[in-house]
């Protein structure tokens, strides 16, 4: 039993790094390459080496403006967007090439999920140009009723995206999937339902509070 059974569910939307995008691996590598291209260059003075892939991935899921802002040190902190345009054109680069994966099943569930009825929104805190790379990648615009990338500007926030996309799409209950605190916070500020993504990038503690969590997003239609 979960707090939605035996209520009609509009809609499901979903984060997409550590939700829908197994990103850990080629988003590391990319900015691991967009460090090592400005230290090269010497626009990080004073930098030795990149962060270590655990550092980068504990920031998945975070806005554009603070996700490189915390890689990088003090003083070389004005340099996170250019940090961030290099990490995003190797990230491209990945995606083109066919090192950028989806998690296995992700277009099945969404595909399924979608001919129940439900309305499919997809709602991440990236930049809007990475947004379109991976939903082009992936033919994912014939899937989805909604999608938004909150992390295109400062003044947007993912809860925000996702009020917007429930009344675009005219839904009233639903669950929001996600592997981070924000997306927890993002379905409590909306009023639907928490699924935590445990194989995300998200430690434990973040999906305390989460209404389900699972293992695998091929677990989804299952509780739905």
């Amino acid at each position: 039993m979960h707090p939605w059974t035996g209520t009609h569910l509009d809609c499901v939307a979903f984060d997409m790094d550590g939700t829908l995008l197994n990103s850990g691996d080629f988003g590391a590598r990319a900015i691991h390459l967009a460090f090592e291209t400005l230290m090269a260059a010497g626009d990080l003075p004073g930098l030795d080496a990149p962060p270590g892939e655990d550092a980068i991935r504990r920031q998945i899921g975070k806005p554009p403006y603070i996700f490189y802002a915390e890689l990088l040190p003090q003083p070389l902190k004005h340099k996170a967007m250019d940090l961030h345009r290099a990490a995003s054109a190797v990230e491209k680069a990945f995606l083109k090439d066919g090192s950028g994966r989806l998690f296995e099943g992700a277009r099945e569930v969404l595909a399924e999920l979608r001919a129940r009825g439900h309305k499919l929104l997809l709602v991440s805190n990236c930049s809007q140009d990475y947004m379109d790379a991976v939903v082009e990648t992936f033919a994912l615009d014939e899937l989805l009723h909604f999608r938004a990338a909150a992390g295109r500007a400062r003044e947007f926030t993912k809860a925000g995206e996702l009020q917007r996309g429930l009344d675009a799409v005219g839904a009233r209950t639903g669950v929001m999937v996600g592997d981070r605190i924000h997306d927890g916070e993002a379905a409590m500020a909306c009023g639907l339902w928490f699924v935590g993504c445990t194989y995300g990038y998200g430690p434990a503690e973040e999906l305390a509070e989460a209404d389900a969590r699972i293992n695998d997003i091929r677990e989804l239609p299952g509780l739905l």
